[in-house]
């Protein structure tokens, strides 16, 4: 049995936050943050696209709880309550991705990012559909203001490289196209040649891309447009018991797609080279390289998530800057408050 094997399998028994480097810091309270923190900028709770597999949506509602964010609605204030934030864990030189909702249509998206720009961040990454990328926001488009802020990585969602299976799996209610092929045959090449990678993420999902030969098919369509560096994920597995959105429920059991069934699958096909797998919290990664394009595969898990985070209370494993001005160790904005902001 490989290594990828050996841990893929009791991946969660394997991991032990106390064997990783924590920093000791001081929030409102005093906390040990993982060597490896990110910050997350959840810029607006809005989003174009209705996916049934939200995983911002699908953070809350396995919790009981509704999607739904409050804000500060000053734009003067949530920018300087920002940068206020950005300095005081400046020293824990973190990482910074910008997430949503789809954070390229938040009219603040534009300040936010020229906000980063002030500070010197080891890694600066957007998640988005990709809608708007080659859209003009404050004079300019979307692609560029992350360009010219020297963002490292763009991370599009696309369900499947076919135009009309995609749109099924990721409709757009008032009739949009979302990011088609034709936009990433400008996007991708655009993107390298001044530094930005793209990396497309694709869900495993039974009614789109759910098997090794799909997955093959996805790699090589956008392989032709220049694509690098793919990730596909596994659906999160969650408290059944807790969802309050049955239909939510009902699609993921449906469409899920197990990775460990799909891993083995990837073990006998001799054009995948196992690069190396990363052991996280609540999630694993195994990285393969497949003609010269990086190919990630991701699982994940919001209960051990959970189980997690309520033994360890007091390190912080991930920062979450909300649209309330909440700085949490939690996607959830009323949770694990680290920096309460204070009108």
């Amino acid at each position: 049995m490989s290594t990828f094997e050996e841990i893929r399998y009791t991946r969660q028994a394997n991991f032990d936050i106390q064997k990783k480097d924590l920093v000791d810091f001081q929030f409102d309270m005093p906390k040990k943050v993982y060597g490896n923190c990110n910050l997350s900028i959840f810029v607006d709770d809005y989003c174009n696209a209705d996916c049934m597999f939200c995983v911002a949506q699908l953070r809350y509602e396995n919790r009981s709880m509704i999607y739904k964010k409050p804000k500060i609605e000053d734009d003067a204030e949530y920018f300087r309550r920002l940068e206020e934030v950005l300095a005081r864990v400046a020293p824990l030189n973190v990482s910074v991705s910008l997430t949503g909702g789809e954070p390229t249509l938040s009219p603040r998206f534009a300040g936010v990012v020229r906000l980063l720009d002030k500070y010197n961040i080891r890694k600066k990454t957007i998640t988005t559909n990709g809608s708007a990328l080659l859209k003009e926001a404050e004079g300019k488009r979307v692609i560029d203001h992350l360009i010219d802020a020297k963002f490292d990585h763009l991370n599009i969602s696309k369900a499947h490289y076919d135009e009309a299976r995609n749109l099924v799996l990721m409709p757009y209610p008032c009739g949009e196209r979302g990011c088609t092929n034709e936009d990433l045959a400008q996007i991708i090449p655009y993107a390298l040649s001044r530094n930005l990678r793209p990396r497309l993420s694709c869900l495993l999902l039974k009614d789109g891309i759910h098997d090794l030969p799909g997955m093959v098919e996805y790699i090589e369509f956008y392989r032709k447009l220049g694509i690098d560096n793919i990730i596909f994920r596994e659906l999160m597995d969650y408290d059944v018991n807790t969802m309050i959105n049955r239909e939510k429920v009902e699609y993921c059991q449906r469409n899920k797609v197990k990775l460990n069934d799909v891993w083995q699958d990837v073990d006998k096909d001799s054009r995948f080279e196992p690069e190396k797998n990363i052991l996280g919290y609540y999630y694993y990664v195994e990285i393969y390289q497949y003609k010269g394009v990086a190919v990630c595969s991701e699982s994940a898990d919001l209960r051990v998530q959970k189980e997690e985070k309520d033994a360890h209370g007091d390190i912080v494993y991930e920062m979450v800057f909300h649209p309330n001005g909440n700085l949490n160790g939690s996607w959830v904005d009323s949770e694990d408050i680290l920096l309460k902001y204070n009108p």
